[in-house]
């Protein structure tokens, strides 16, 4: 599964203008005395180039594995353009088995937010989105569910610069998701959405969660970037084994709900499901209260995106994330 590569740089910069065609290069940069370990697939024929990232949260390893596929599945023979990979876009995080660095605890999907704000996950996502705005044409971040959720196949799309939201969209033509969630400039300082406002398409992909990786989570990670991979014409676009007719959700608007309580969960709906109001989501027992809770679905209809999954859960965590389902997306030709 792993290619042995005789190409190194010190920096990105340096493989960029000195790396050969035809070639897979590692690049081990440092960042406040901190390593950085960065891929780039260098293509045959030229073509754009793609950012691919894993692990902006330490604690979700499915895209971890999938970059790892993806490195001995992508021929650069075939291919047009260049991919850079950072399997680990947030090694501090993933060396501690924890959502964000330990250092300050900081949801690295969240930066971009607080402009102000300056420990380590701050000025070290400056630094990864400077790399990112002065190589990428386009940009695939890979996610998952972490320790403690599960999340169907779904996408999360910048919207904020029309142009690229539709750019993104095309590459997203053949990907078999489940939903895909359009991430207004309101959305909360997300990684893509910073991207994205610089004019470059920005495509969040979820899939997996747990404390291990999943199989079906990779591949679907994995499928899911070389269709994209096929329809910016970097690869040739193979036929699908299974043509799906279906598209995905639409979802505009999304709802998160957090416990109230601390205690043990009994029963949860799936990723993936969609609910009627009223229906449940979570049953748990309270601690120490021993008192019997319910969730409910509090919209008239909508899709678990993800979901609550460890036996116990403390007051204030994330207990669902809710997509209020509006249509299913008609495709621009």
């Amino acid at each position: 599964m792993f290619k042995e590569i005789n190409l190194h740089f010190r920096t990105l910069a340096e493989a960029q203008a000195g790396q050969s065609l035809d070639s897979i290069a590692v690049i081990h940069e440092r960042f406040e005395d901190r390593e950085v370990t960065f891929l780039r697939l260098q293509g045959l024929k030229e073509g754009p180039t793609v950012w691919l990232q894993a692990a902006l949260h330490g604690d979700e390893y499915d895209g971890i594995l999938a970059c790892m596929h993806l490195l001995e599945k992508v021929d650069t023979g075939l291919l047009s353009g260049t991919i850079v990979m950072c399997p680990v876009a947030n090694p501090e995080a993933f060396l501690a088995k924890a959502n964000g660095n330990p250092a300050d605890g900081v949801n690295m999907n969240r930066i971009f937010g607080n402009p102000s704000q300056d420990s380590y996950s701050y000025r070290y996502g400056r630094w990864l989105l400077g790399h990112i705005l002065s190589q990428a044409d386009y940009f695939i971040d890979l996610h998952g569910g972490g320790h403690y959720l599960e999340v169907c196949p779904f996408a999360m799309v910048a919207s904020n610069r029309p142009e690229a939201f539709e750019r993104a969209m095309q590459l997203l033509r053949d990907v078999e998701l489940t939903a895909i969630y359009e991430c207004s400039e309101q959305s909360k300082g997300m990684f893509i959405n910073e991207v994205c406002r610089h004019g470059i398409p920005a495509v969040l992909l979820e899939s997996g969660g747990g404390l291990s990786w999943e199989e079906e989570a990779v591949a679907q990670h994995v499928k899911s970037v070389l269709a994209m991979l096929g329809r910016a014409s970097m690869l040739p676009m193979a036929p699908a084994d299974h043509p799906s007719e279906a598209t995905p959700y639409f979802v505009r608007e999304i709802t998160e709900l957090r416990f109230e309580v601390d205690g043990l969960q009994l029963e949860r709906a799936s990723a993936g499901r969609i609910l009627d109001k009223g229906e449940l989501l979570l049953e748990l027992v309270s601690y120490p209260e021993f008192q019997r809770k319910v969730i409910a679905n509090p919209l008239d209809r909508a899709l678990v995106l993800s979901i609550h999954t460890a036996a116990s859960l403390k007051k204030g965590e994330y207990a669902v994330m809710l997509g209020k389902i509006e249509k299913n997306y008609t495709w621009k030709e």
